[in-house]
């Protein structure tokens, strides 16, 4: 509220002509604030995300059902938006940030740092619902952390596939899942399409992933992030599933892991194969061509702020 209150006399007396003191900049390195804002709107997401899935779980249905959990991560990713989404993009998913990458959107120098922050917001989400969620968790399960089985509560953290899921099956199903992810996002990020409108894309990121969850999710979780698997399985591991995380569902784990960045790359490529690629150019007045803005199209170190398009789960 203060940093608020400030902010609204520094208008007034600009307004009235005073001079004043601008805020100090404390963070000018790039790599530093793209970092801690991807982090941060990762552990908001995730945060949200695995605790409607843990109160679910240890709640036995009395504190919600599986459209619960798609409603969580959905706002999850809305929040996340907010929190980080003109410094970092809030892109949330390795698989969008190896995407935009790949299709020259965001500089590949960048991608380590996406990563890294990822993987420490999804890490440091998954400590923190254990955390939240201890007594309930051990008192649903009597003490005993399981991966499989009537009590398991591993699937609270990470994503395992449905018994009767092949691991084939499963691949597809996370390419598929993916593959809509980012060919959705390549369309509301399109401002020669139907973009969402100026400061509705939190909403409509949201809106994607709950589309997401409520049609392809039910396999194996619909996990269409390697980042957001992956740490909190590790932290499961460490704090006391065991190795049976990486064993259970036939060596799942690998699956979210590399199925996604391949349906990223596959599903922007057929949007901008069948939409993008075929756009008519605009004229103004006198014939010239409009040039509009793509923030989205320029490398990282280019850019004042990133794209607020390109924003994921």
């Amino acid at each position: 509220m203060g940093d608020y209150v400030q902010s609204v006399e520094l208008g007034v007396s600009q307004q009235k002509g005073v001079n004043v003191t601008q805020p100090k900049v404390w963070l000018k390195n790039e790599f530093v604030r793209v970092g801690l804002a991807e982090s941060l709107c990762t552990y908001v997401m995730m945060v949200f995300g695995l605790g409607s899935v843990a109160q679910v779980v240890t709640g036995e249905g009395a504190f919600g059902q599986y459209l619960s959990i798609n409603l969580g991560f959905a706002l999850g990713v809305a929040m996340g938006v907010h929190v980080g989404g003109k410094v970092s993009g809030a892109h949330m998913n390795a698989a969008v940030s190896f995407t935009m990458c790949t299709y020259g959107r965001l500089a590949w120098k960048m991608l380590p740092v996406y990563v890294f922050a990822q993987l420490l917001g999804s890490f440091l989400a998954a400590g923190t619902i254990y955390a939240v969620y201890y007594e309930a968790i051990h008192d649903y399960c009597g003490g005993n952390l399981t991966v499989t089985g009537v009590k398991a509560t591993a699937g609270i953290f990470a994503t395992y596939p449905a018994p009767y899921l092949s691991l084939l099956a499963g691949f597809f199903d996370q390419v598929c899942g993916t593959a809509m992810l980012l060919l959705c996002l390549m369309a509301l990020s399109d401002q020669r399409n139907k973009p969402a409108a100026a400061g509705s894309e939190p909403l409509a990121v949201g809106l994607l992933v709950l589309l997401i969850g409520i049609s392809l999710g039910s396999n194996s979780g619909y996990a269409i992030n390697p980042t957001r698997d992956i740490a909190p399985r590790v932290f499961t591991a460490i704090a006391g599933w065991g190795a049976d995380v990486f064993r259970s569902g036939n060596g799942w784990w690998w699956v979210p892991l590399v199925a996604p960045p391949i349906g990223g790359v596959l599903g922007a490529g057929i949007y901008k194969v069948f939409v993008e690629m075929h756009h008519q150019p605009v004229s103004g007045q006198g014939g010239q061509l409009v040039e509009e803005l793509q923030e989205e199209n320029t490398p990282l170190e280019k850019q004042k702020y990133i794209s607020s398009g390109n924003v994921c789960v």
